[in-house]
């Protein structure tokens, strides 16, 4: 790679690599080019001499105006050691009418008591190659792996492309000694075609920003402008958007970002194109390209994309919340960057570039490009899913009435022919029952179906709640020891000193020790109190004592963190039937994440949070409103989004909460609202919940029973 790149820099259109049994100790490595070539002055002065290279004076070439890509000029001897005979014949555009051919034998230079004890061979002939260089390595001291091969078939293919639409820099490479036939073709996009989403956005040199997805027909779904990617950026999104978002973006060069993703399912071709996607073959070249690459003056730069650097982290958030998110297995992409200034700097070596605030700029442009794209998929998607359950449940309605009205139909002949259907048996009516019973277990399947998704998410948030649950439990003890010690201590320093000085200089870390343990006992007893069985019940539940108990739960939480919290019941006696432990989750949520604004680094000086219900009439049915204010910073995002699956505003959320929220209040027939701004300056959000008609009645422990 580092001949390859050297053929680059000397302006070359193509470079060729062969290998000549290769795969064993003896054989040889090949590469030649069509560039600039070498005088002889070249050669002795800058190609053998360790650590020199003009390029660091002359950053372009001449011709082409490329960016020079090595720096240091190491990297080709290294390459010329791999074998233990070396010759190099170049022909220099400069001085055309001659060539030149050098020999070095590696084993001469080892054995002799000193370098310069060994001439070298240079020799000049009559020219009858073309201009360029051909670099012969032979005698190879290690033959190269299947793994190696494999590493350097990956490296090649993704030197210039395959996400470039052109290049000024060919590889050509002989096929059967890289032992892939399929090799070449892979360069080609063939394989982007079957991308069921494609995602591209463009970073301006003025620091403007946009995006855009596209489905599989290439049909644009959504846009974004800069102040909504920077929403989207993780890292940046607990700090509201200024006015000036669009200007924010001034050291980062300009770039271009394409990241198109897959779906392997083999089912979803057919129904997405009807047709089959090659699913094996794409999953093959995934495992080959798969990944974020960067392209910096119509090369890629390592590490970037390589197997196990994730730069862009998107398998790390996958792994928080992995619906509609990509990685590197189902996701390939690409990061032009056109960067005339050369506002990238590369590591000494060579290993990628400077982590400077240009290079923070790009990465942080990518990252939220894919941040808002899994959002507007999971908006997608949700979109689809409330569809979905609501066309099947009016569905599965419409088959179980028909059903009914069938049944009762062959009930009535049954009853007219005394239990039994006559000899003019009414066959209509029999394949009526049928085939209405059938529609009606189809459409209880499609039900089940529709749930198996949700099914799946909930058993993971149960698999969590256990696991706190245990931990929980197993903190309870630790706790009440520290607070226990913490006493013993303030006891034992009173019988050692003067209670001022423990007053003075101890007692303030050891209420601090005491306050911080009965935090943690009421962090424990929070997800055991969500557990008990009889919270689990179906009963006439009163919303306003769950407000009550669930505030007392918080109690501390708020204090250690300056929230003051007030609250304005006013549904004394109205139930609503539901689960406790239900009420509990919406209403912790609901605190949770008011707590998450009024912590952030905009969150503002005064904390303030206000949980108030209150009853009122809608079509003669009476409902709960509760509501939960807060002076925090508001919500930035669309309103419509915050409850939305995966869709969260703080680094290490999962976004579930206002899901939980809103799944949980949609069991009960309710609904939930969501504005930006509040009374209190933050963000209100609020449930209604129909009234439990039914009166209410005392089961055996003295509560409201069914």
């Amino acid at each position: 790679m580092e001949l390859v790149r050297n053929a680059y820099d000397a302006d070359a259109t193509e470079c060729g690599i062969e290998l000549i049994n290769a795969m064993r100790p003896g054989g040889s490595i090949i590469v030649t080019d069509d560039g600039d070539g070498m005088t002889d002055a070249q050669l002795t002065s800058d190609f053998l001499l360790i650590g020199s290279s003009e390029k660091p004076s002359f950053p372009f070439t001449e011709r082409k105006n490329r960016r020079r890509v090595g720096e240091k000029g190491l990297g080709r001897l290294a390459a010329l050691r791999l074998g233990r005979r070396v010759k190099v014949t170049t022909r220099a555009r400069v001085s055309a009418d001659v060539q030149h051919e050098l020999y070095i034998d590696w084993d001469e230079l080892d054995s002799a008591h000193a370098v310069e004890d060994v001439p070298l061979e240079l020799r000049e002939v009559a020219p009858h190659d073309r201009l360029g260089t051909r670099i012969e390595i032979h005698d190879l001291r290690v033959g190269l792996s299947d793994v190696d091969v494999e590493r350097l078939s990956r490296s090649l293919m993704l030197l210039t492309g395959p996400f470039q639409s052109e290049s000024t820099f060919k590889i050509l490479w002989n096929v059967t000694a890289f032992g892939n036939e399929d090799l070449a073709s892979s360069v080609t996009q063939e394989h982007l075609q079957w991308a069921e989403f494609h995602l591209s956005g463009k970073l301006g040199s003025d620091g403007s920003r946009s995006a855009e997805l596209r489905d599989h027909k290439a049909n644009l779904i959504a846009s974004a402008t800069a102040s909504e990617l920077r929403v989207a950026a993780v890292g940046d999104r607990r700090k509201r958007p200024p006015a000036d978002a669009d200007q924010l973006f001034t050291s980062a060069p300009a770039a271009q970002f394409d990241l198109w993703m897959f779906n392997l399912n083999p089912k979803n071709s057919v129904a997405l194109r009807d047709s089959m996607q090659p699913t094996s073959a794409i999953k093959r070249w995934l495992s080959d390209v798969g990944g974020v690459h960067l392209y910096h003056h119509g090369l890629r730069v390592q590490p970037y994309g390589d197997p196990g650097d994730d730069w862009l982290n998107i398998n790390v958030r996958r792994a928080v919340l992995s619906e509609f998110r990509p990685y590197t297995n189902n996701s390939v992409g690409c990061l032009i960057v056109s960067d005339p200034e050369n506002r990238l700097q590369p590591k000494t070596d060579r290993s990628g570039f400077v982590h400077n605030a240009a290079f923070g700029e790009l990465r942080e442009f990518a990252v939220s490009a894919v941040e808002w794209a899994s959002q507007r998929r999971r908006q997608i998607r949700e979109r689809e899913r409330q569809v979905q359950r609501t066309r099947t449940k009016a569905q599965s309605a419409d088959a179980e009435a028909e059903f009914t009205r069938a049944r009762k139909d062959m009930e009535e002949q049954l009853a007219d022919g005394q239990g039994r259907l006559g000899g003019d048996i009414d066959r209509e009516a029999v394949q009526r029952v049928l085939a209405t019973s059938q529609r009606l277990v189809d459409q209880r399947l499609r039900e089940i179906q529709d749930l198996h998704g949700e099914l799946l998410l909930y058993r993971a948030l149960a698999t969590v709640g256990t696991s706190t649950a245990v931990f929980a439990h197993e903190a309870q003890q630790p706790a009440v020891r520290i607070v226990q010690e913490a006493r013993t201590v303030d006891r034992r320093l009173r019988q050692d000193i003067s209670a001022s000085t423990v007053d003075g200089r101890y007692k303030p870390s050891l209420n601090s020790i005491m306050d911080s343990a009965h935090t943690l006992q009421i962090f424990a007893q929070l997800p055991l109190n969500l557990l008990i069985r009889k919270k689990r019940d179906l009963k006439d539940v009163d919303i306003d004592e769950v407000c009550l108990s669930t505030l007392k739960l918080f109690h501390n939480f708020f204090s250690d963190r300056g929230i003051h919290v007030t609250h304005d019941l006013g549904c004394q006696g109205l139930h609503v039937r539901t689960y406790e432990a239900a009420v509990e989750s919406i209403i912790a949520n609901l605190l949770v994440n008011s707590v998450h604004a009024l912590t952030r680094p905009d969150g503002g000086e005064e904390r303030r949070v206000h949980l108030a219900t209150q009853s009122f009439f809608e079509e003669e049915a009476l409902w709960i409103r509760l509501t939960v204010d807060d002076s925090g910073p508001g919500i930035q995002a669309p309103l419509e989004e915050i409850w939305v699956p995966g869709y969260t505003t703080r680094d290490g959320g999962t976004g579930l909460g206002l899901t939980i929220v809103r799944d949980s209040v949609g069991d009960m027939g309710g609904r939930q609202k969501a504005s930006r701004n509040g009374p209190l300056g933050g963000a209100r959000l609020s449930i209604e919940l129909p009234v439990s008609t039914r009166p209410a009645t005392m089961d055996s422990n003295g509560g409201q029973g069914e």
